[in-house]
């Protein structure tokens, strides 16, 4: 899989940390880069400009013929069967015969759903058994979620709308609109959708949360969510797609689908996809772990250099000696050296009285 976070705002960084010293240049767009202004007439005292940005990095987990995963702090992943029932841990192995659509609680507990011969499903806890009763929950229409306290929330028709019910607290919302996806994390913030009423996304302890999030998957313990959305290129819009609310997109392409998901506290998350997406027939578990754009410095040794981290390894310098559009990057020339963790570079070839330096990936 390739890295998705295509298109992030070039910025430009000074040493002033107020938010002016920010500004986004028209008409280019790149990843994972920024720039360093260096006044290239006299020494320039050393300063740090980190970047606010940074990329996917995505892994197709060793889990074949899987539907709806979900994942703990732990690191351990549950899912069930696709096309058939049963649940499965990356950590116990089989969970259930039987059942759907399970969620992982930091204390080791799955929620699932079973049939029990009704028409619709109740929902079954690997510790405590069968939570309820009459096959009140209906998948097509919302999903649930359990936190490490054992409270679980879901979605039940009551007076003619379908509300936000927790194990714990009861019945949670009483507006007359419909309400779904409902997820709670170990601080026992519920978050969910409304259908017919905007904002569209709630939060028990914040309130109506701006944005536009149509399928909230899950929750974690520092607020951050991930959500299905729509992707948008041309004319052209598809689904489902997974998103974090701090980081956006996963993989920024159109024809590239993703399933069910969770999220944990390190921000990691997981979903459900065919490893070749022109022939889904075998659908595997993917995780995406967010990564910081690396730290490019202006050091003094005791000329000036650049420095960056070594785990940066696929970046290499570009600079350019002008910020109008059209900007045209060059590749910065040298081989730099690598000493205690980083990479060193010296800036020793004339490149005109100002210069800008970013990491790329890309070309040139």
């Amino acid at each position: 899989m390739r890295d998705a976070q295509n298109q992030l705002p070039l910025t430009r960084a000074t040493s002033s940390a107020s938010a002016g010293a920010k500004r986004q240049i028209p008409g280019h767009s790149w990843r994972q880069i920024f720039c360093l202004l260096l006044a290239a007439s006299g020494l320039l005292a050393p300063f740090k400009a980190r970047a606010d940005t940074g990329s996917w990095s995505i892994t197709q987990l060793p889990f074949a013929n899987a539907a709806h995963p979900s994942i703990n702090n732990a690191g351990e992943v549950v899912w069930a069967v696709q096309n058939s029932t049963g649940i499965v841990s990356s950590v116990r192995g089989q969970l259930s015969a039987s059942g759907v659509s399970p969620h992982l609680a930091n204390s080791g507990e799955v929620v699932y759903a079973d049939t029990f011969g009704g028409s619709g499903m109740d929902l079954v806890s690997t510790t405590r058994g069968r939570l309820t009763q009459g096959g009140i929950i209906e998948l097509g229409f919302s999903d649930f979620g359990v936190n490490s306290n054992g409270e679980v929330v879901y979605c039940a028709l009551t007076n003619g709308n379908w509300q936000v019910i927790s194990t714990v607290r009861g019945q949670v919302t009483f507006d007359a609109v419909d309400h779904y996806n409902p997820c709670i994390n170990d601080l026992g913030e519920i978050i969910w959708n409304q259908y017919g009423a905007a904002p569209n996304l709630i939060s028990s302890t914040r309130g109506p949360l701006p944005g536009y999030y149509p399928f909230v998957l899950g929750l974690n313990n520092l607020e951050e969510f991930c959500y299905d959305a729509d992707l948008v290129s041309s004319n052209l819009s598809t689904s489902p797609h997974i998103f974090s609310d701090l980081h956006g997109v996963v993989i920024n392409d159109i024809e590239q689908f993703q399933w069910g998901g969770g999220i944990n506290d390190a921000g990691t998350m997981v979903w459900t996809a065919p490893a070749n997406p022109s022939s889904p027939v075998v659908w595997y578990v993917f995780e995406a772990n967010w990564l910081p754009a690396p730290v490019l410095t202006v050091v003094q040794t005791p000329g000036l250099a650049l420095e960056w981290p070594t785990n940066a390894g696929s970046y290499h310098v570009q600079y350019t000696t002008n910020l109008l559009s059209p900007v045209v990057w060059q590749r910065f020339s040298g081989n730099p050296a690598t000493n205690a963790g980083n990479f060193y570079q010296a800036i020793g070839q004339p490149v005109g009285s100002a210069a800008f330096f970013r990491l790329s990936t890309g070309s040139p």
